[in-house]
């Protein structure tokens, strides 16, 4: 099965046909809620780190009052939506790998076909659209907490002024900035969603146990080089 046979596939599952609404609930909720803690965790302390690495730099030239718009354009255009699909897309991608590789080991695929289902619009589809959906908000949602710890580390660590941080964010830091990382969101996830699923879904009973860790581990790796491709790809094409 090649990788984009099964794009093909999956594109006319994921528009031509309705999912299982029971199944699309399910998936969106583990992708968001489940990530949530992590992402938290991890941006919290990326935040922290950019305000005081920016600060170290343009203190040496005075120009410190420059560190919200550093951390503004810094961390909402690249660092916050390429990590958020990084933490999450390893996370997502490895439970929805090995969730469809261990169903078709275990002839669960075979099951559905034969009863009649599509396995494409009932197994893939859903999960396009949960993680599709579900990545753009834990980017806006990584935005915010970066912003936020951004925010602590320069004015109660760092001594800058808080009014010339905000000014600097609301100066330099617009809507289209926002709607760019959105727009980064929905493209990573569902990029993270087609390369998982297709590892998990060309999994063969022959694989074994070992065909599971096999799939989940291709499918982090291989969702996290493209994503970081993609993000150099769509910020040439959003910022040039």
């Amino acid at each position: 099965m090649s990788f984009f046979w099964f794009i093909r596939h999956a594109l006319a599952a994921q528009f031509t046909k309705i999912p299982p609404f029971d199944q699309f609930v399910r998936h969106m909720v583990d992708a968001g809620v489940g990530s949530l803690g992590l992402l938290t965790l991890l941006i919290f302390f990326a935040g922290l780190s950019l305000a005081v690495q920016g600060y170290a730099a343009f203190v040496r030239f005075g120009g410190q009052e420059f560190l919200g718009l550093f951390c503004g354009i810094g961390g909402i255009r690249e660092l916050y939506p390429i990590m958020a699909a990084i933490i999450c897309g390893a996370r997502i991608g490895a439970n929805l790998a090995a969730s469809l590789a261990n169903m078709q080991i275990s002839e669960q695929v075979e099951a559905l076909e034969v009863m009649g289902i599509d396995p494409m619009r009932y197994l893939v589809a859903p999960r396009l659209w949960a993680v599709t959906l579900a990545m753009p908000l834990l980017c806006a949602y990584a935005d915010v907490v970066g912003l936020a710890s951004s925010y602590l580390a320069a004015v109660h660590q760092l001594g800058v002024n808080p009014g010339n941080f905000v000014a600097q964010l609301k100066g330099i830091v617009g809507l289209s900035d926002l709607l760019a990382g959105v727009f980064k969101g929905v493209a990573f996830g569902w990029l993270v969603a087609i390369v998982a699923c297709y590892h998990g879904y060309r999994s063969a009973k022959r694989d074994g146990a070992e065909g599971v860790g096999i799939a989940t581990n291709r499918a982090i790796v291989h969702s996290a080089v493209l994503c970081i491709v993609l993000n150099m790809i769509l910020s040439a094409i959003l910022y040039a």
